[in-house]
Formats: structure tokens, C-alpha cells, sequence
């Protein structure tokens, strides 16, 4: 009964935030919406094989999210809130996975696997990313698959619990490439350590069925990569093989950002748990009890924490699915030695909550002041204040509750007034579906549309594109205009003016900048339009591949 009650509650709260947030905002640029757009076109054209974007093969990732999302939208339809519904499922199959790892590592408490769960899904960034369109929190999913049988292997064998490894490994490279294998490798290779003593037939039956799970799941991938490349061509075959494997490998040794990174990164995403004092003071007790579990955890994070520490192309999400194993080490030090907060330890953990209610109040009557884009001043204070009483409240519940759970409930609430009050004012700001279906009004006239510079495919699905956007260079805009009378370009302007707004097909604020629709004739006319363009960030390498 306890544990049925803990899943609803935590059901509960996933289901609070996931509908707050997929109702407050739309897919946002340019990540989420190119995720989609690879999605739409593979949907559009009925190809489940070779993912593209704007009319050229895809290859920087794999498509099992682009799968789901697909059959997300066989079951509700093509909208636009069915994509990243896939990975708030997936963020809840972690938890409830989590649960049942805590359960395999710790057979005997019951509290442990209860609590693991409510301190992943605690951290404020998991929260918060737990309802955005991209691919780590679902790698997570088939990390925490494969674990899970490769400990079951470890207590029982059997083909079933390898078999389990081996598909953690296989959905791992479909979903993010081999990658996976950062996260499930060294735990495999370094089980004499954390297991120890021997096993019945010797260790080398151990690596030996190892060495068949990797191939089994590499086998699994290679059913949908084999066909793949034979479709998409030569340059898409050595993409997937090499470009996007060794290739980028050896590229991102390039130093791109320092070593040492992930060190003030890693107590960020782990917030608030970095600033909870009673979990400072349940540490020391792991010392005692660190025994077999605790090897475990250690063989599943640090060597993959090495690992990208040492590779210089660098992004936070590529923790995520490292989080676990110190939240399983938190959860077992909490529930086997808990400890009072005190005053000191609710004002640490409740500061950064405050600071934050505190920037949302003030941020609308600095907003002019600052520069800062004008949907900061549209936002009511009031929402930020509501933040601020939340959490001098939540200092009542602390004193009243010592279960961690409790606090697990504030970043949820924060991020449910934030993404009702703040997100959703800036939302428009990000809105690609207005000036999208403009483009797609004019493709179905048999207008050609330009892009000039790189494009990351945001308007593909946002329109329901039908063909892709010409992708031109940028300063050619007048040369493709004038070889083009009848179409039609999409440029960005830092701003314009009214003659030149009313000039336009469509003008829409977009990503702190002004899109606009321009009939080709009327830049033949009128160059000087052409003057305020700018390109901004959108030319700058993408931020996930």
C-alpha cells in the first residue's frame, strides 16, 4: 500500500508539471523543432528508414525518438504537444525504472527504492528538461533497461537478464549512437570490483557474455543501420559509420571547453539536493555501507563522468544519465541515517528558489532599463511573488516534514507558476506556426521560398511542409530574387521599420528578432530592405549535433 501511494503521488506531481508545460509553450528553437521536423518528414513521405531534414538525409542522429514521435501521433493525432510527450514518458519510465534498480541494489530497503525516484525527478534541470523534445532523458531509459539486466545477470544469469543488457545496449544506439556505451561498458568491465569474489565458471564466462550482448545489441542497431545506409546513399552510409562515431570522436578533442567543465556543472543540475544539509550530514554513513551497491554506482558514473570530462565537445545533458547513480548513494545515505534540517539547512536549499521568484518579480520593471527583450515587461509580478510565498511557506513544511519527498514537491511547484507566468508570456517570442503557415500558404500557390544561410528546419513541421525551404548563401539574397521574381525569402531583422512591415507578405517577432516574409519582386524593388537583415545565432553550428 505505502509503495502504491508513493507512485501516485509522484504520478501526480509528472502529471501536474507535464501538462503546465506542454500547454504553456510550444516546441522551441531550434533544437525541439528540428527534432520534429526530422519527425514530420519521415511522417509526411512514409520513410521509417532514413530520417531527413529539409529534403537531405539526416544523419547527425539515429531515429528511434523520431519512431516514437511518429507513433505518438498515430495515437493522438499530428499535434504539436504529442513529441515531447514522448520524453516526459520517457522521464517517467526512468523514475519508475530507478525505483526498480534501488530495488536490485538494496533488496532489503524498501525506502531507498521509494525515495530514489522523488530525488531524480527533484533536481530542477530534470524537471524542467523532462518536457523538452530531445534525446537524453529517454537514453537514460535504455541505460537504466540495461543495467537493470546486467545485475540480474550478475545475481541469477540466465539468457533473460543479458538478453535485457543487450537491448539497453540496442535501444541505446538507436536512440543517441554508441555513445551508450560510455554509460553501460565500465560498469560491465569493472563487475570483479564491485561484485566481488569469484563466480561459479570464472570470470572470463562473465566477459565472455559481455562481449555477446555488446554484438547482440550492435546486431540490433545494424537491422535498421544496414538497410539505411544502403537507402541513403554513400555520404549518409559513411555519416552514420564513421562521421558520427570515430569521426566526431577524434574531432572533439579539439578543446573546445576545458576539463574541468562538469565540476561547477554537475552541483548545478543536481539542485537542490548540493544545498540539503541533512543529506551532508547522511554521507559519511555510506563509508560504512558502501559495500557492493555502492561500487556499482561508482562503476556507472565515474568512469563515464572521465570520459566526457575528456572530450572536449561538452553538453550538460550529457550527464543525465549519469544523475542516478549518486541520487541511488543519496537516497540510501537519507533513508538509512536521516537527519534534521534546521533553520541553516532550509534558508541554503530554499535561497536559490527565492532568488529565483525574486528575478521574476523584479525582471518586469527592469526590463526597459536593461534592453531586455519586451515580453520581459509583460510578464505580471505577481507570478514571481507567488514564487516567493511559495517557498516561505515551503520553510513550514520543512520544519513540519522530514521526509525529503517534501521538497521534491517545491522545484515542481516553481515550475509549474514559472511556466504558467513567464514561459508562457515568451512563448509567441518562439512561436514559429504563425509566419509557418504563411510559407506553407505560398508553397501551395507554387511559390518557391528561400532560406538564405543555415536552417535548422523550424518551420518544417510548425507548417506541415510539404517541400523544403531552398537553402541559398547568405549575401546572395538579391542575385536568388532576381533569378526568381515569382518566389519568395525568409530573412530575420534586428528590426524594421513601419514601410518596410507593411511591405512584407508577414512579420512576426521570432527569437528576439523580427522574421519576415518578402516577395522576391519586392526586394527587386526595394534592396534596401535587404539592409537590417540579420543572421544572429541561427548561423552558428547546432548546439546537440
Amino acid at each position: 500500500m505505502q509503495r502504491l501511494l508513493n507512485a501516485c503521488g509522484l504520478l501526480l506531481l509528472w502529471g501536474l508539471l507535464t501538462a503546465v508545460a506542454l500547454w504553456a509553450r510550444p516546441l522551441a528553437p531550434i533544437d525541439e523543432t528540428r527534432y520534429a521536423a526530422v519527425a514530420w518528414d519521415m511522417w509526411a513521405h512514409g520513410d521509417w528508414l532514413v530520417p531527413h531534414l529539409n529534403g537531405e538525409a539526416y544523419s547527425h542522429k539515429p531515429p528511434l525518438l523520431f519512431w516514437l514521435i511518429q507513433l505518438g501521433w498515430a495515437v493522438f493525432g499530428v499535434v504539436d504537444w504529442a513529441p515531447r510527450l514522448i520524453t516526459a514518458l520517457a522521464t517517467l519510465a526512468d523514475l519508475f525504472l530507478l525505483g526498480a534498480l534501488a530495488r536490485r541494489l538494496w533488496p532489503q530497503d524498501a525506502a531507498s527504492a521509494r525515495l530514489v525516484p522523488w530525488l531524480f525527478y527533484g533536481c530542477f534541470y530534470v524537471a524542467l528538461f523532462g518536457t523538452m523534445l530531445m534525446f537524453d532523458l529517454l537514453l537514460a531509459t535504455t541505460v537504466l533497461l540495461g543495467l537493470l539486466g546486467l545485475l540480474g545477470a550478475a545475481e541469477h544469469g540466465g539468457r533473460g537478464h543479458w538478453a535485457l543488457y543487450a537491448l539497453g545496449i540496442g535501444l541505446g544506439v538507436l536512440c543517441k549512437g554508441p555513445a551508450v556505451l560510455v554509460y553501460l561498458l565500465p560498469v560491465a568491465l569493472l563487475a570483479p570490483w564491485w561484485q566481488g569474489g569469484a563466480r561459479v565458471g570464472g570470470w572470463w564466462r562473465w566477459y565472455r557474455n559481455v562481449g555477446l550482448a555488446v554484438l547482440a545489441g550492435a546486431a540490433l542497431a545494424l537491422c535498421w543501420a544496414l538497410p539505411a545506409a544502403i537507402v541513403g546513399g554513400a555520404e549518409y552510409r559513411e555519416m552514420i559509420f564513421w562521421g558520427q562515431t570515430a569521426g566526431r570522436m577524434v574531432q572533439s578533442f579539439a578543446h573546445q571547453r576545458p576539463w574541468w567543465w562538469y565540476l561547477p556543472i554537475l552541483p548545478a543540475i543536481l539542485l537542490p539536493w548540493p544545498l540539503w544539509l541533512p543529506l551532508w550530514r547522511a554521507l559519511p554513513g555510506l563509508r560504512t555501507d558502501f559495500g557492493r551497491a555502492g561500487r556499482f554506482c561508482a562503476a556507472w558514473f565515474l568512469p563515464g563522468f572521465l570520459v566526457f570530462s575528456a572530450v572536449s565537445g561538452k553538453q550538460v545533458h550529457y550527464l543525465l544519465p549519469l544523475l542516478p547513480a549518486l541520487l541511488l548513494l543519496a537516497a540510501r545515505a537519507l533513508t538509512q541515517r536521516p537527519r534534521a534540517g534546521g533553520w541553516l539547512g532550509h534558508a541554503l536549499v530554499l535561497a536559490p528558489f527565492a532568488l529565483l521568484g525574486l528575478v521574476a518579480a523584479i525582471g518586469p520593471f527592469l526590463a526597459a532599463r536593461q534592453g531586455w527583450p519586451d515580453w520581459v515587461a509583460e510578464v505580471s509580478p505577481l507570478w514571481g511573488l507567488g514564487v516567493v510565498l511559495l517557498v516561505l511557506a515551503w520553510a513550514r513544511v520543512l520544519q513540519a516534514r522530514r521526509d525529503p519527498r517534501w521538497l521534491v514537491v517545491l522545484p515542481v511547484l516553481c515550475g509549474v507558476l514559472l511556466y504558467a507566468g513567464v514561459v508562457r508570456i515568451a512563448a509567441p517570442t518562439l512561436d514559429a506556426r504563425p509566419i509557418a503557415a504563411q510559407i506553407a500558404a505560398l508553397q501551395a500557390q507554387g511559390v518557391s521560398v528561400a532560406h538564405p544561410g543555415k536552417y535548422h528546419g523550424e518551420f518544417q513541421f510548425a507548417g506541415r511542409l510539404q517541400q523544403p525551404l531552398q537553402v541559398i548563401a547568405r549575401g546572395s539574397e538579391l542575385d536568388w530574387a532576381k533569378a526568381n521574381p515569382q518566389g519568395a525569402l525568409l530573412l530575420r531583422h534586428r528590426a524594421l521599420d513601419a514601410q518596410a512591415r507593411a511591405a512584407a507578405v508577414f512579420v512576426q517577432p521570432y527569437r528576439e528578432r523580427e522574421a519576415a516574409l518578402w516577395r522576391a519582386a519586392t526586394l527587386i524593388e526595394h534592396p534596401e530592405y535587404l539592409a537590417g537583415e540579420d543572421a544572429g545565432r541561427d548561423d552558428k553550428p547546432d548546439s546537440d549535433d
